[in-house]
């Protein structure tokens, strides 16, 4: 190859890295607040799909988190369960530290051992059942743990007045369909943790999902997580969801005070369904 045109590729290579680069750097473009970016991505979305019956995609099914090995651990890219991919504050990051040092003495406390509900964001980790309903006004994300439910109104309303708000476990959802992607706002939090041995958010936490199925047996959404006083800068991470292909399967609501109840479930049929492990177990496929 000639020198001329050796030098020709390497210049259409350094442009097109630049390009790619500056795609990514708008792609990635961070916000101060969750506000602003929910607001920018229902322009960018010319306000958002008129979403009717017949446009909904098909989210039918019952799923839970995977891939297979990502565990309790919040942000799949996370090396181990006790180290994250979140920038905390100094403050946060010495409670992490505090909280890791106490584990490995065997002292851990886990707020749902209470039997309270796990919180969200923390409800994106769970390692159990989930279905999603979806109507042109509303969509309600359903984790089987204590029947957890996220009500998130796609009717064009705004969210609760701050006269009228207080803090919701799972907070106030409002949203907008881009097409067959919904984009979701949660406000009016309380404070939890992200996961067992994971680093704590506060009540002033706030996100932006993007939720979208990818394939048939897979649905992801990206999540955008603000919290001025635990995260340095906004943290994004992706969670999926996949398809549970077992034959006859279906939710069953359960609390940890039935722990001592019968674990394995069958349907009408006989078919065995799933075990209903305590806190912090993901849901098996029962022996036969």
């Amino acid at each position: 190859m000639s020198k001329a045109k050796r030098s020709a590729r390497r210049g259409a290579a350094l442009v097109i890295g630049v390009m790619l680069a500056f795609t990514c750097a708008a792609a990635a473009q961070d916000y101060k607040t969750s506000t602003e970016h929910f607001d920018a991505l229902k322009r960018q979305a010319g306000g958002g799909t008129k979403m009717t019956w017949d446009k909904l995609p098909d989210w039918t099914g019952v799923w839970t988190r995977g891939p297979k090995g990502v565990g309790l651990k919040f942000d799949f890219a996370q090396p181990s369960l006790q180290q994250t991919t979140a920038q905390l504050t100094p403050e946060f990051a010495q409670k992490h530290k505090e909280k890791l040092e106490r584990v490995a003495k065997g002292v851990e406390w886990d707020p749902i051992s209470n039997c309270i509900p796990p919180g969200y964001p923390r409800w994106l980790t769970e390692p159990f059942l989930r279905e999603f309903v979806l109507r042109p006004d509303q969509t309600l994300l359903i984790n089987e743990m204590v029947n957890d439910i996220r009500r998130i109104y796609t009717d064009g309303r705004g969210h609760t007045p701050a006269d009228e708000a207080y803090p919701l476990w799972n907070g106030d959802s409002i949203g907008f369909w881009d097409g067959d992607s919904l984009v979701i706002h949660t406000t009016q939090l309380m404070g939890g943790q992200y996961q067992r041995s994971q680093p704590d958010y506060t009540d002033e936490v706030e996100t932006v999902e993007r939720w979208r199925k990818v394939d048939a047996d897979t649905i992801e959404a990206a999540v955008t997580i603000y919290d001025p006083p635990a995260l340095l800068k906004p943290w994004n991470v992706t969670q999926r969801y996949l398809r549970v292909t077992t034959p006859g399967i279906r939710i069953r609501s359960w609390v940890c005070e039935e722990n001592a109840n019968n674990d394995v479930f069958q349907n009408k049929a006989g078919a065995t369904e799933h075990v209903l492990p305590g806190p912090g177990a993901g849901p098996k496929k029962a022996a036969k």
